[in-house]
């Protein structure tokens, strides 16, 4: 990055609203304790919103996404704690923000009410700033069952993941012409708060939505009867040409993408290819669906779309943002895919999402995509090498173009876990990060699983919420074969990010400016922390399968050894692999500690943790995880004979 971009961008960074870093034996943060109300951290985030948004407007944005970054609908893991709204609670509903009068009875309005203001707010800053807003969200989505108590005639597909979920949820049957009128009233009422909605990006068969009558849907396929044979292409064509229309009738023209979730090999595709080309010809212009607008089926050339789940391969660790080297382009004659035609004047969507001093490099990756799309590997190359000079300047341009390609690499070698991101799914979903590994879990006190146990995506009983590799019902790492395999793609990644770190410290210690070099010091950081999340999820997975075997053997301990006798190597493996977790914990609490700057994604404030996102008293969570580790030492001579050399 050149001196002149690099100091405007830090000078962008506003630092009277960076909540503070929590730090260890710290009492659990509340807004409160940080002296901010929720209006006023709602006011701090608007802030941030706005030099973001300035600074998007400065790269060439046109459209910027206003649904990211929203307060949770905590409020919808009622009832009975249920985990799996976890999935939907950050992608914002039609219904639920902007609710018909029969839908406002069964939703949170204090909720709705400082959503949409937050909503407000960020459109009049894009009104001032001549930039138009996209949405994001998942649709159709659940309603809460009392509704469908009271309307029973709208209860659509059931659209829960039964093992991952402690009770049926549904969606609207969108067949039923009520359904279509409640969504157009709630389209016209956000249009009306939020006149700048231009775009919009669903995703469907996911996350609490889906449509009657698919075969994708997470219980089986399922629906009401009435609308069992219609076909799907007039089931969702009917529906997104209603949402158009409604916005027809107040005066706004809006695009709407549609994106089924894609299917993995265990999984059923949401549309079939007839299916597929069946609805996409009964669409209008200006409505996708699978990248297909209607009603030629040609390629979708939106503005782009936001998904506020979309993390990476390393979250929670976060600000590692890099440009693929790898130019996956087959076509060179390939059409760009945002190139400007008469139905689409040229758009282009800028996250608001990373740090602000990574939103002008991040738009640069972007750009140089965008420029070679239809380029050559070697063209491209010399495009991100470009890139680089301009970060860092020629002399370190090789440093960080390697450190790039072993960065990319790693993310790559994670690929045989990518069961959902690794990391986000064992340390956040699963909480490995804070919570302890001792060999009996179930008999742990309150105090020691209050940490963790709360936020664990795990719909069912205890067993499956004291195995450390019950991870969504899916046990993907489970036995002493995933062991061995997990423990291969670990030592194959680790040596990438090592040797990206030593070339990131090159840069670091070759910059002379503050901040610069503040700014590589960070990203250092940054990648033992990646490093450090990569070794404990190991140590999960190690110590499961050995204590998985440990127990299936039913081996009783000798309660009176014979002088002489040493620790079995199960025993032995067993302990070191918790001692080596204590060790990578407490690497993590120093990595945390050694810098203000945020190294994981953390919740402002304890209100807005969620088995989605890590709170703010993390250090203190690993400081106590630790502890609880070291206070349980002795329950391993319940397992295994005591050596008594």
């Amino acid at each position: 990055m050149k001196p002149s971009i690099l100091s405007a961008v830090f000078l962008a960074i506003c630092s009277f609203c960076t909540l503070p870093v929590a730090r260890a034996q710290a009492p659990t943060p509340t807004a409160t304790e940080h002296g901010m109300t929720p209006a006023e951290i709602d006011a701090c985030n608007l802030a941030e919103f706005e030099r973001k948004a300035t600074l998007a407007k400065q790269l060439g944005a046109t459209h910027v996404p206003i649904t990211d970054g929203l307060p949770p609908a905590k409020w919808e893991f009622q009832p009975a704690d249920d985990p799996y709204p976890g999935w939907f609670i950050k992608r914002p509903d039609l219904l639920k923000l902007f609710p018909p009068a029969e839908v406002k009875p069964y939703v949170n309005a204090e909720h709705g009410q400082r959503v949409v203001a937050i909503l407000e707010n960020r459109c009049k800053i894009l009104r001032q700033l001549g930039l138009k807003a996209h949405w994001g969200s998942n649709l159709p989505q659940v309603l809460p069952e009392a509704f469908f108590t009271a309307y029973p005639q709208l209860r659509g597909p059931r659209v829960d993941q039964p093992n991952r979920s402690r009770i049926a949820r549904f969606s609207l049957c969108v067949d039923e012409p009520d359904t279509l009128r409640l969504y157009a009233e709630a389209m016209k009422s956000l249009l009306t708060h939020c006149p700048e909605v231009e775009t919009f990006a669903f995703l469907t068969q996911d996350s609490g939505s889906g449509f009657c009558w698919a075969p994708s849907l997470y219980p089986g396929i399922n629906g009401p009867d009435h609308c069992k044979d219609r076909p799907m292409a007039d089931r969702v064509s009917g529906f997104l040409i209603a949402l158009q229309n409604a916005a027809k009738e107040s005066g706004h023209t809006i695009e709407i993408s549609l994106r089924p979730i894609s299917p993995r090999q265990w999984m059923l595709p949401t549309f079939s290819p007839e299916q597929l080309e069946a609805v996409v010809h009964k669409l209008p212009r200006g409505i996708a669906v699978e990248g297909r607008e209607g009603p030629e089926g040609r390629h979708y050339q939106g503005a782009g779309s936001s998904d506020a789940y979309v993390h990476g391969a390393f979250y929670p660790v976060t600000g590692i943002i890099v440009p693929s080297l790898r130019h996956l382009r087959s076509n060179s004659n390939a059409e760009p895919k945002n190139a400007p035609s008469p139905d689409h004047p040229a758009r282009r969507l800028i996250s608001l999402r990373p740090e602000e001093s990574q939103i002008q490099f991040n738009a640069r990756v972007q750009q140089v995509s965008i420029e070679n799309r239809a380029g050559n590997q070697l063209a491209y190359l010399t495009a991100v090498r470009g890139l680089a000079v301009e970060e860092v300047g020629e002399a370190q341009a090789d440093d960080l173009l390697e450190a790039w390609g072993l960065i990319e690499e790693a993310e790559r070698g994670l690929s045989p876990l990518d069961f959902g991101d690794m990391l986000q799914f064992g340390h956040v979903l699963n909480r490995w990060i804070n919570r302890p590994m001792v060999p009996f879990p179930g008999e742990l006190q309150p105090e020691e699983i209050a940490d963790y146990r709360p936020f664990l995506f795990q719909a069912k009983g205890e067993d499956q919420a004291e195995n450390l590799i019950d991870i969504q019902a899916m046990r993907m790492f489970e036995g002493y074969g995933a062991r061995l395999l997990f423990q291969h793609v670990v030592e194959t990644v680790v040596p990438s990010l090592k040797a990206a770190i030593v070339r990131v410290d090159r840069i670091r210690d070759a910059m002379t400016e503050p901040k610069a070099k503040g700014r590589w010091d960070l990203m250092g950081r940054r990648l033992q922390a990646v490093i450090c999340l990569l070794q404990s999820a190991d140590h999960m997975v190690a110590y499961q399968a050995q204590l998985d075997r440990v127990k299936n053997l039913g081996v009783k301990p000798e309660p009176n050894p014979v002088l002489g006798v040493q620790s079995s190597w199960d025993r032995t493996d067993l302990m070191q692999t918790a001692r080596n977790e204590i060790d990578t914990t407490v690497r993590l609490i120093q990595l945390l500690r050694s810098t203000p700057e945020p190294i994981l994604d953390l919740a402002p404030t304890a209100d807005e943790e969620t088995m989605m996102r890590l709170g703010p008293n993390l250090v203190a969570q690993l400081k106590h995880k630790v502890d609880v580790m070291n206070a349980h030492w002795m329950d391993y001579d319940r397992l295994f004979t005591a050596p008594n050399p």
